[in-house]
């Protein structure tokens, strides 16, 4: 009795026979033998009688580590041969989890018996993919048969990935740098993401394990850890300079923020990105990003560019700015090549703006893109140009591209105000196809010296032959003939030939002739710089030999000997002689002496057949030799020819069509007649460079000379008649005036009380039409005094004036007027900026807007895709639907998450829109 608590019975389910094999010798004692006769008796008593479950819990499981290996095997046979009883006890269960039974096999001694729960379920593929070389953390032997592996379930075998299991398999691939188990991982971190949301502790401890397969711009696959990688959706912004996690391996969005990855990347990674692309000499030849073309990147790079700009600094700005940001084919192009409209091609200098970054217009005004180019612009690429090709030939596209541009150059910029304003000096190719500053090129106006071989090339620069004579004259490039003179060799004494010879002394006598000399003033080119010395002062002198020299005559350096060969001249003007040495076959005196005398007079080189064959007439056939030479009224058209010429005087033609018409619309370019301040000699051409408009007093901008340009009120300004009008008007021209009498016109030759109110509208209201020339300044407009000016000069070419009182009332009427006009255009102009933020304002909603329903969200919820939906929509969307309404990807959760930071911004927007619409609606 008083060790009843210490001896037990056996259930009759217990095999006695397998007990034996695995029950402690220590504990055998304690069981009695199943004797019928007295069972009744062992109950009285209250002898406990033991199931097998109670029997391996109290008296087997407790020792099972100081077993021998038999009977700790034969333990685990009886354990699955008799689970289906033994699970059912709950004391059982809680008992065998805690005991080290299962078999593992250990690196340094073997198997070992571990419990349940320190093992990992081989079935599992994820687990037996990252752990496919390890089998110590996966039961061994026999408990990799599925029955164990049911029974292991059920006590503690890890089947299931949870968060510490994960962050296991994490180290083990950082452990192993295995990139192809990483993407594994995070394949499965993807497709069970709403198993490890909202954990800010794993996220943590993730995050700081280098365990993430990202990619260097096509390079292999490497690990990181999350905050040095970037997202496939920044790829773009980054691919250079950061490693790129694949896509299909990706977190979701809403995980960003806890797993320390920064998303858009940082203005310094984008800005090392550009770098990066552009540093490369500005092509894209060698193009090898795969996941996007050279278009898509680049347009990415500016909507970050466009969102960011105002926060970079100033130094960053300014560098972006001599970036070449822009691909144009395989050309990346700077800002201040690129425009928004060309009438033209003109590669390589300039490009248009793809239509594909059209939409990024005000970050590329920022950058320098402007509208179309001006002659400034033309100029500085020529510069450019210049220091890329340095002393090297350009070729033959480079050639023509280069010649397209000087010209836009020439007849854009009216080179008079270009050459005097532009910042940047104009370079031009060279006879060998190298670039020069204009400044140093010359005209090739004298090819037979070229051609002679008498010139040391070497030592001048002259035009291409591309470029004509008229966009030479245009770009201020002086003539050979103009900077290049011929004079004796230093030292050296013509020695005259002696003796009476009446061939000279015929041509002399002719060349002192009152028909030669008339024909050669005819001649005479009225440019400055021509010799006016007459030519009854000369004397022509034979002479045995020539030896001259070559000065080339330049602004800084002085007088430059550029001579070749100082023999080959066979006629020379020297002060008032003309030497004539002797001559070579074929060659006259008459010929020799009228060349020389076209280029002393810079008289044209086709006159010389004429003046020779007058040389070598006499006065009795010279009228003949004239028609037949035809020099006969050769300076009658010298001035239809300069007709129109700014600052040249008005022919008679024109004096009779002028009018004056000072509400006219002057056109652009339009030649009008004027009365210079300072000139004596009356009426002068002039053109109009720019126009303040029509329908009312302007102001002009007019060119009055090659280098002159002044400013005049409209009434000022003379404008030309049709012919055919003139010729209706039988010879009267309608609204004529005379030069003395500039202000004149039958249109305003009424009283003051008729013409007032009239003039007050006219000259004071606004012109619709406009020819506008871009200049060194603008205009200024017309103020006050001048339309009081303009009337009282008016009314004074008629003979009438304004008196004090009514000149009182007009000055006050206009006055009057502008105040209104200002206060009704600054109305106009808050309401106008009203209305367009408040549209501005209603656009900018649309970020706010739910993919789903197209309207702003109300109740905005985050959805697992990490885009935000109206809640209801997308709770409706959820109940027939297993992806995203946004990417169409499988949805790894339907769990939605309140986003309130929209909710407030979209609520504070919308407050904002209804109170300026109120503002601008309220002036209707």
């Amino acid at each position: 009795l008083n060790e009843r608590d210490n001896h037990f019975t056996l259930d009759n389910d217990v095999d006695i026979q397998r007990l034996n094999h695995y029950l402690p010798e220590s504990q055998k004692t304690k069981f009695l033998v199943d004797r019928p006769e007295i069972n009744d008796l062992l109950v009285d008593l209250g002898v406990q009688c033991l199931n097998e479950a109670d029997l391996l819990k109290r008296f087997v499981l407790p020792h099972f580590s100081m077993m021998p290996l038999s009977q700790k095997e034969a333990v685990c046979e009886t354990i699955l041969s008799k689970w289906s009883d033994l699970k059912v006890s709950s004391d059982f269960i809680s008992v065998i989890k805690e005991t080290h039974f299962v078999k593992q096999v250990s690196r340094e001694s073997g198997v070992v018996f571990v419990q349940a729960a320190d093992l990992f379920d081989p079935r599992n593929q994820f687990l037996r993919s990252i752990f496919d070389d390890d089998q110590t953390v996966f039961p061994s032997e026999e408990f990799l048969r599925d029955e164990w592996l049911v029974i292991l379930s059920e006590i503690g075998l890890k089947s299931n990935v949870d968060k510490d299991t994960f962050l296991r398999c994490a180290w083990r691939v950082e452990e192993q740098e295995n990139t192809s188990k990483a993407i594994k991982l995070f394949e499965y971190y993807s497709e069970h993401f709403a198993e490890f949301f909202d954990t800010h502790d794993f996220s943590q401890k993730l995050a700081d394990i280098q365990c993430v397969p990202a990619e260097f711009d096509g390079g292999p696959i490497c690990l990181y850890k999350f905050r040095e990688i970037a997202v496939p959706k920044d790829r773009d912004l980054c691919f250079k300079v950061l490693p790129v996690i694949p896509d299909s391996v990706a977190p979701p969005q809403v995980m960003f923020s806890s797993l320390q990855i920064i998303s858009p990347p940082s203005i310094g990674t984008v800005l090392k990105q550009i770098r990066e692309l552009t540093d490369n000499g500005g092509t894209l030849d060698q193009w090898g990003y795969k996941f996007g073309t050279v278009e898509q990147v680049f347009t990415n790079l500016l909507s970050f560019l466009q969102e960011n700009f105002d926060r970079l600094s100033p130094r960053v700005q300014e560098a972006l700015c001599e970036r070449p940001l822009v691909p144009v084919g395989t050309t990346l192009v700077k800002a201040n090549r690129l425009f928004f409209r060309l009438a033209k091609d003109l590669a390589p200098f300039f490009y248009e703006v793809p239509r594909a970054f059209g939409a990024y217009d005000l970050l590329l005004r920022k950058l320098g893109v402007c509208d179309s180019p001006k002659p400034e612009d033309y100029a500085s690429s020529l510069v450019e140009l210049k220091e890329e090709m340095g002393d090297f030939k350009l070729n033959a596209n480079e050639l023509n591209s280069t010649i397209v541009v000087i010209n836009l150059i020439a007849n854009e910029g009216k080179n008079s105000t270009l050459r005097s304003s532009a910042r940047s000096p104009i370079f031009a190719p060279n006879s060998k196809g190298v670039l020069i500053n204009t400044g140093y090129l010359l005209q090739n106006d004298c090819p037979w010296l070229v051609q002679g071989g008498r010139l040391d090339l070497s030592l001048v620069h002259l035009t291409h032959p591309k470029l004509s004579k008229e966009l030479c004259e245009q770009l201020h490039i002086k003539r050979m003939s103009e900077c290049i003179v011929e004079v004796l060799e230093e030292g050296f004494q013509p020695k005259a030939l002696l003796g009476p010879n009446e061939h000279i002394s015929q041509i002399q006598e002719m060349m002192y002739s009152d028909t030669f000399n008339t024909t050669i003033n005819q001649l005479k080119n009225r440019k400055p710089g021509v010799n006016n010395i007459h030519l009854k002062t000369f004397r022509v002198v034979p002479v045995e030999l020539l030896r001259t020299q070559f000065l080339y005559s330049r602004t800084r350096q002085g007088r430059m000997d550029i001579t070749k060969e100082p023999v080959g001249t066979y006629c020379l003007i020297d002060g008032n002689i003309i030497f004539v040495s002797k001559l070579p076959k074929g060659l006259t005196i008459e010929l020799v002496v009228a060349s020389t005398i076209c280029d002393f007079y810079k008289i044209s080189k086709q006159n010389i057949p004429g003046l020779s064959a007058m040389l070598a007439s006499n006065q009795s056939n010279l009228d003949l030799i004239m028609k037949t030479m035809g020099m006969e009224g050769l300076c009658e058209t010298n001035d239809e020819k300069r007709r129109g010429e700014p600052g040249h005087p008005l022919v008679k033609a024109d004096l009779d069509l002028i009018q004056l018409k000072p509400l006219k619309v002057f056109a652009k370019d339009e030649i009008v007649a004027v009365k210079e301040e300072g000139n004596e000699s009356g009426l002068v051409y002039g053109v109009v460079l720019e126009s303040g408009g029509g329908g009312s007093l302007s102001r002009l901008r007019i060119r009055v000379g090659k280098e002159k340009v002044i400013d005049l009120i409209s009434s000022e300004v003379l404008s030309l008649q049709s012919g055919v009008m003139a010729t209706k008007q039988n010879g009267e021209v309608a609204n004529g005036v005379s030069p003395d009498n500039l202000s004149c016109t039958n249109g305003l030759l009424q009283s003051v009380d008729d013409i007032q109110d009239d003039l007050e509208f006219n000259l004071t209201s606004n012109g619709d039409e406009k020819n506008v020339v871009t200049n060194q300044s603008a205009l200024r407009p017309i103020d006050r005094r001048d339309i009081v000016h303009a009337v009282q000069d008016l009314l004074k070419s008629a003979n009438l004036s304004l008196n004090d009182d009514v000149k009182l009332v007009m000055e006050s009427n206009l006055e009057l007027r502008d105040q209104m006009a200002q206060k009704d255009l600054h109305m106009d102009s808050l309401v106008r900026e009203g209305r367009a933020l408040a549209k501005n304002l209603s656009k900018g909603i649309d970020a706010f807007l739910c993919p789903i329903t197209r309207e702003p969200m109300e109740d905005p919820v985050i959805c697992a895709d990490g885009h935000t939906y109206e809640r209801y929509a997308i709770e409706m969307w959820l109940r027939t639907h297993s992806r995203s309404p946004k990417t169409n990807q499988p949805l790894s959760s339907r769990q939605l998450i309140p986003n309130h930071a929209m909710r407030n911004t979209i609520e504070a927007m919308s407050e904002n829109i209804d109170a300026v619409k109120k503002f601008a609606n309220s002036y209707d």
